[in-house]
């Protein structure tokens, strides 16, 4: 099994991606999500930097790789407190320039020592799983640095779990420090006491499976929880999808652009037959579309129970009262009209 280590850390790796990927894209719109992101990429090129030490040509090809990857180690650690800061929501500390020293200034120092110097490593070995290094005294910072930021990050999840009265948010914070504490006990001891303490490699490296178990965690408490809280965007499709009157979406040109569930009953045909018609071809009279788009477009009022005959593609008609108002972009500038539609037979039984 030796033989295909480096296939797992490279396998590990592709996960961290693929699950960093999944939160940026399922959360983007949330700050926490999109930070955690950063850090399971900046995480993903450490372990592939990982990855090529291990299966380097040469030694000295090898020391060159573990170097920068080191460093990446380093930054990920500072990363991923700055990550439980902001999921915490200790806001006030990130005002503070001070915190940004606290956290990365001994990434810089690190790297210094680690790029520019010997004084981490004493040498490079092949073993059975491939290419590692074995640490020298000096590098006790580095194991301090793990040490202090994982614990710092663990500690502010905890402190926060217990403090906080959001029964799904506590569930959050823990699942991600049961996940951290796992990763970090078992990078510590394998990957930076033990060399140290024996003067060899007694374990195969961990770091890549520890950044996988993190990341693992987070994903987790994600499709558990929602993590990071709803977002505004899932919020307005629940809404959307959800609510009892029929809704439809339009650009300025009056093509339809969405339409809910609700709508799709209305009309009483799928939203594929739907999505890109003129909703004034959904008129009997087309005349009274072309006057509420006038009033709501160029005029710009917010229109109310505006009566008109709808019918739908298999020519049912349904008389029915329209909401109609424009929809604006974060500049200001209308984008499109977005209409309520309700059956007035069915407003009377309500």
């Amino acid at each position: 099994m030796a033989i295909f280590f480096s296939y797992f850390e490279l396998a590990a790796a592709i996960f961290v991606l693929l699950m960093s990927f999944n939160l940026f894209n399922q959360h983007n719109d949330r700050r926490s999500a999109r930070f955690f992101a950063k850090v399971a990429l900046v995480g993903f090129i450490t372990a592939i930097l990982e990855y090529s030490t291990r299966i380097a040509f040469t030694l000295e090809i090898a020391q060159y790789i573990n170097r920068f990857s080191s460093v990446l180690w380093s930054l990920t650690f500072a990363m991923f407190l700055h990550f439980t800061i902001i999921l915490t929501k200790n806001d006030d500390w990130l005002k503070k320039k001070l915190t940004y020293l606290l956290i990365y200034a001994p990434v810089v120092a690190l790297g210094t020592l680690f790029i520019f110097t010997n004084s981490m490593y004493y040498y490079y070995e092949i073993k059975r799983y491939g290419i590692v290094n074995q640490p020298a005294p000096l590098y006790i910072l580095y194991v301090l640095q793990t040490i202090v930021f994982m614990g710092a990050g663990i500690i502010l999840l905890i402190k926060r779990a217990i403090t906080t009265s959001h029964f799904i948010y506590r569930n959050q914070l823990l699942i991600i420090a049961t996940g951290a504490s796992i990763a970090s006990i078992i990078g510590i001891y394998t990957d930076e006491i033990t060399p140290l303490l024996y003067k060899t490699r007694v374990f195969p490296p961990t770091c890549v499976f520890c950044l996988f178990i993190i990341s693992l965690f987070v994903y987790i408490a994600m499709r558990r929880y929602s993590l990071f809280a709803l977002s505004p965007q899932k919020a307005a499709d629940i809404i959307i999808e959800t609510m009892p009157d029929s809704l439809i979406l339009t650009n300025l040109e009056g093509r339809i652009i969405h339409l809910n569930i609700e709508a799709q009953k209305f009309f009483h045909v799928p939203k594929s037959e739907i999505i890109g018609k003129y909703f004034e071809s959904l008129f009997k009279n087309p005349e009274e579309f072309k006057n509420l788009k006038k009033l709501v477009v160029d005029s710009g009022k917010e229109i109310k129970n505006f009566e008109a005959i709808l019918i739908d593609p298999k020519s049912k008609e349904t008389v029915s009262l329209i909401n109609a108002n424009k929809i604006h972009d974060h500049f200001g500038t209308t984008i499109g009209v977005v209409y309520i539609i309700r059956d007035i037979c069915l407003c009377s039984l309500r």
